[in-house]
């Protein structure tokens, strides 16, 4: 039977007391063996010493489990905030509340983008692409969308990302070698985003209102991007048709853009920025 060595300067507020705790075993021999441990006295309560010991050790790991879940916690709560990719920092300040509808396609289009955000949260899984004339609001929306997610409470990861300044970002990195923007480092990070939003699509080829096809660099950049979101939601941007989007990409890659899709399509909203020029 294990007796415990007890320091002298406790010794006069414990005594050991003849029950045995039975509840601890060791291995031997590939048997379970019952090891014996002497019960103690401690200011008047019977206890078991390796009892208070193992539970001291379990409240240890319980509260450094604790700690560590909610430093992960918080790292994806701050993934949106401080790993996005923006083109225009004002989209900063994007919000639902202040995307101001005018007109009856502003005001469905919003009312979409809302009921989308409830299923997502509900846990379903698809891609939202927003589409339609530049300065619609498709780019403050997504953003906004994904605020309301991170703000939820539900410990995910939100990331918004402008396709063509993450090109701009991966071309510079060739010939920059302390540049953390590598085209692995993005895909890893826009592979792990619970949610991910990528923004103007096919702005990045210039290729608007021209005949362009994506380089094979964008092609392999978000084919890698798109073939590991299979089973996560991603919200997309673009001035692009349909038609435009498959004749200058891949047909394999725009399919996964638009799987299992939900569209908000703009096509009466004029250009929002248009708004105060007085000529």
């Amino acid at each position: 039977m294990e007796k415990l060595t007890i320091p002298e300067t406790l010794q006069k507020n414990i005594t050991y007391h003849s029950e045995v705790c039975d509840r601890h075993t060791y291995i031997k021999a590939g048997q379970e063996i019952v090891k014996p441990i002497q019960k103690m006295v401690i200011d008047g309560e019977l206890v078991c010493p390796r009892c208070e010991l193992e539970q001291g050790d379990r409240k240890l790991q319980e509260a450094t489990q604790k700690e560590y879940d909610e430093f992960l916690k918080q790292k994806k709560y701050n993934t949106f905030y401080n790993r996005s990719i923006l083109a225009d920092n004002t989209i900063l300040a994007a919000t639902l509340e202040n995307y101001h509808v005018e007109h009856q396609e502003e005001r469905k289009n919003k009312q979409t983008v809302m009921e989308s955000i409830s299923r997502l949260k509900n846990g379903q899984v698809f891609n939202l692409i927003l589409q339609g004339n530049q300065g619609a609001g498709k780019s403050h929306l997504a953003y906004a969308a994904l605020r309301e997610l991170n703000e939820s409470g539900l410990d995910v990861s939100c990331l918004f990302v402008n396709v063509e300044s993450m090109m701009r970002l991966i071309k510079d990195s060739f010939n920059n070698k302390e540049s953390r923007y590598t085209e692995n480092y993005f895909v890893e990070l826009m592979s792990e985003a619970d949610y991910l939003a990528l923004d103007d699509i096919g702005a990045e080829t210039g290729a608007i209102g021209t005949d362009k096809i994506a380089t094979d660099f964008v092609q392999r950049v978000l084919y890698a991007i798109t073939t590991t979101r299979q089973d996560k939601s991603t919200l997309i941007t673009t001035n692009l048709s349909s038609e435009t989007l498959f004749r200058m990409y891949d047909k394999k890659l725009v399919s996964r853009l638009f799987r299992n899709p939900k569209f908000v399509v703009f096509k009466e909203t004029k250009d929002k920025r248009m708004n105060n020029i007085p000529f």
